[in-house]
C-alpha cells in the first residue's frame, strides 16, 4: 500500500511539473540555453518586404526568393550602372506586373507593389535582357519552379 501511494504521489508531482513547465512558454527561444535564433513569425504583415534582392555587376543576389501573398520585394542597385527589373516575358512584362520596376540608378532601391496571387514570377533585367545572371524567380506562396519565357514567342 505504501509503495502504491508513493508511486501515485511521484506521478502527480511529475504531471504538475510538466504542466507548469509547459505553461511558462519557454521564454521565446528554441534553444535550452536561451541563445538560439528566434523563429520567424507565422503571420505576415500585409505590405511588408518579404525579400531583398541586390543588383550588382555580377548579377542579382539572391537570384530566386520566396515570399508570401501580400508581401513585396525590394530591389537595391549596388552596381555602378542603371538596371531595370521587370517581369517576364521580355518586352511585354505581363506575368506579374507587381514586379515591374522603374530604372534604378546606382545606389537606388525600389519596393515592388504587393504580390497578391500565388504563383511563380520570373524576372529579368529589361536593360540587359540577354544577360542570364539577372534572370530570377520570385515564388509567391509556392515552391513552383516555372519562370515562364523570358522572351515572348513571336517577338
Amino acid at each position: 500500500m505504501r509503495q502504491l501511494l508513493t508511486a501515485r504521489l511521484a506521478g502527480a508531482f511529475a504531471l504538475s511539473a510538466a504542466v507548469a513547465a509547459a505553461s511558462c512558454g519557454g521564454g521565446g527561444s528554441s534553444s535550452p540555453s536561451g541563445t538560439g535564433t528566434p523563429t520567424a513569425p507565422t503571420t505576415v504583415v500585409p505590405g511588408s518586404i518579404g525579400a531583398t534582392i541586390a543588383i550588382t555587376a555580377t548579377g542579382a543576389t539572391p537570384i530566386d526568393v520566396r515570399i508570401e501573398p501580400t508581401q513585396r520585394v525590394r530591389f537595391v542597385n549596388n552596381d555602378t550602372r542603371p538596371h531595370q527589373i521587370n517581369t517576364n516575358p521580355h518586352n511585354f512584362h505581363t506575368d506579374c506586373p507587381s514586379n515591374n520596376t522603374v530604372v534604378l540608378n546606382p545606389g537606388q532601391s525600389f519596393d515592388t507593389a504587393v504580390f497578391n496571387d500565388t504563383k511563380a514570377c520570373g524576372y529579368h533585367n529589361h536593360l540587359l535582357p540577354d544577360d542570364q545572371k539577372y534572370w530570377g524567380l520570385i515564388r509567391v506562396g509556392t515552391n513552383d519552379d516555372s519562370k515562364g519565357p523570358v522572351y515572348s514567342k513571336g517577338w
